[in-house]
């Protein structure tokens, strides 16, 4: 390998089309791991350049591990596997891909909202059994004039306005780092204290990452707070909402039903109470996963890396943008 080649290590097979920009650089080479585990990266690491990850778990002692490392590029916006930490103190871009999975997790937000509103779950075994004639138990309802609060409007929060929007909802939106003006413009009305409008809310949906901020946002005194018979969607991060307090407040019909995404701790164990109430209903941390974002995840992750390489990096796509303002790697 000649000296002045860049070494790139693959955590997990990526989509093709990512592959695919690769072709034609004869400055780069990569590898791919198919065993994610800290030891076998350690024994893989050294002499890296750039990293892409899917879900591996990227240590201090994997970071510090290659002294060229310049660049940890997620698959995806969360990253909460990453520390961030050693990054910064390593002069280690860590970057995501916010334009792949917006779209996707925004239409998983409000395929919950319609399944929960149209009781599919419920109506779908009722009409396999052929209890036909026990349609009337079950109370549908539209979503046009009811009220969503939306929890963070960012990329994926904005989208869900929009498409909210669309079914002639009445949108309230809340997020403390956007300017009242732009949430306006989305299309909702801004709310700056979010727990004192949960009284006229009939669905909730969170939208923010995960951090001392937001854990536990929404426990049990927010979800007495709703309007009785609301809906919570959760596909943001678990422990944004509180779990024990959501089971509790959908056992007691205070929460007509909950769309989740994410847990607290992945994967959930067996036994996970969200399992034995059906008006809970559940994906893998999937929302993110559609065929077009693991496209466009793909792209974006390897796009990081290799404008990492040539000083074209969107300093936008960097999480420690503190590393940008020192020489780095």
């Amino acid at each position: 390998m000649a000296s002045n080649t860049k070494k790139v290590l693959i955590l997990g097979a990526l989509h093709p089309d990512g592959m695919a920009l690769f072709e034609g650089r004869g400055d780069v080479e990569y590898q791919v791991l198919h065993d994610v585990s800290e030891e076998n990266i350690l024994r893989h690491v050294d002499g890296v350049h750039g990293i892409a990850v899917r879900v591996a778990k990227i240590t201090r002692r994997i970071i510090e591990a290659s002294s060229s490392l310049e660049i940890v590029s997620r698959h995806g916006v969360g990253y909460d596997s990453v520390d961030v930490a050693a990054c910064t103190d390593n002069g280690v871009r860590l970057t995501i891909a916010p334009r792949a999975n917006a779209p996707s997790v925004a239409e998983q937000a409000m395929m919950f909202m319609l399944a929960l509103a149209k009781q599919v779950t419920a109506f779908d075994p009722l009409v396999r059994r052929g209890d036909w004639a026990r349609r009337g138990e079950l109370r549908p309802f539209d979503l046009e004039g009811r009220t969503l609060l939306v929890i963070g409007l960012g990329r994926i929060g904005s989208r869900l306005v929009k498409r909210a929007r669309a079914f002639d909802m009445r949108v309230l939106g809340h997020d403390p780092y956007i300017p009242a003006d732009a949430i306006r413009a989305m299309g909702a009305e801004p709310v700056a204290d979010f727990r004192a409008a949960l009284g006229a809310v009939d669905v909730v949906s969170v939208h923010c990452p995960r951090n001392p901020e937001t854990i536990g946002m929404l426990g049990a005194a927010e979800l007495a707070a709703l309007r009785p018979g609301a809906l919570v969607i959760n596909c943001a991060r678990g422990g944004i909402v509180d779990e024990a307090a959501l089971v509790a407040a959908v056992q007691s019909g205070q929460v007509g039903g909950a769309g989740c995404d994410v847990f607290d701790v992945e994967p959930p164990a067996a036994d996970h109470p969200f399992f034995a109430e059906p008006r809970i209903l559940v994906t893998p941390h999937s929302a993110g996963m559609s065929l077009e974002a693991t496209q466009r995840s793909a792209v974006q992750t390897i796009e990081n890396i290799l404008a990492t390489f040539d000083g074209t990096l969107d300093p936008a796509v960097v999480v420690n943008k503190e590393v940008l303002q020192g020489t780095g790697r």
